[in-house]
């Protein structure tokens, strides 16, 4: 089976955007990840899913394993979308040291300049990138604990495409925020702007 070729038709289902198939190391699926839009149930999605993988490739999909995010609009720019104040990237860097990295990320927002850093394992690189997004935009969500759900980039046609899935606890639960941008200049460069597309929401409401 051709994962590439998996993923191509999955992102042909009605609705889905973008899929990222993950094997094992028997080559077997061991996990699908779908960003679709918000007009189809995402059992639908899912089900979806695994007709199509079983009658192209005859390969048979645990629905369990099919994860699927649901944006509020396609994964496009959002620099035209109307939000004030908006948070915009200035630069980042990543820094190699040994076994780590450390990723730092320079912000505006509010007529100031906000620096966020994260260190871990290098394998950890786009999910790095959104936490340090998430430390430099804190100071101007206050009361806010954030963690990174999902952080990776997915096929979506001709192009790439960064996602952002990110869960702020509040006193009346958990709120699921997610931001995607197309891949330019380099993934890390993706994925914060896709981490600010998601925490540029709750900028603007706090």
């Amino acid at each position: 089976m051709d994962v590439t070729q998996l993923e191509a038709a999955i992102a042909r289902i009605p609705s889905v955007t973008a899929a990222r198939v993950v094997t094992d190391h028997t080559d077997r699926v061991a996990e699908v990840h779908v960003l679709a839009r918000r007009d189809r149930g995402p059992k639908q999605v899912v089900r979806d899913v695994q007709s199509v993988a079983m009658a192209n490739f005859g390969v048979e999909i645990d629905y369990r394993t099919v994860s699927v995010v649901q944006l509020d609009e396609p994964p496009v720019e959002d620099d035209a979308q109307a939000a004030s104040p908006r948070v915009i990237l200035l630069r980042l860097s990543a820094e190699i040291s040994g076994l780590a990295t450390e990723v730092r990320v320079y912000v505006s927002g509010q007529g100031q300049e906000f620096v966020g850093s994260a260190r871990g394992p290098a394998s950890s690189g786009l999910r790095l990138v959104a936490r340090a997004v998430v430390d430099a935009v804190a100071p101007l969500v206050p009361d806010a604990a954030f963690d990174v759900d999902f952080a990776d980039v997915l096929p979506a046609g001709p192009y790439t495409v960064a996602v952002a899935v990110l869960r702020q606890a509040t006193s009346r639960g958990d709120l699921v925020v997610s931001g995607s941008a197309i891949v330019r200049k380099d993934a890390n460069d993706a994925m914060a702007r896709a981490s600010l597309a998601a925490l540029n929401r709750l900028v603007a409401s706090s």
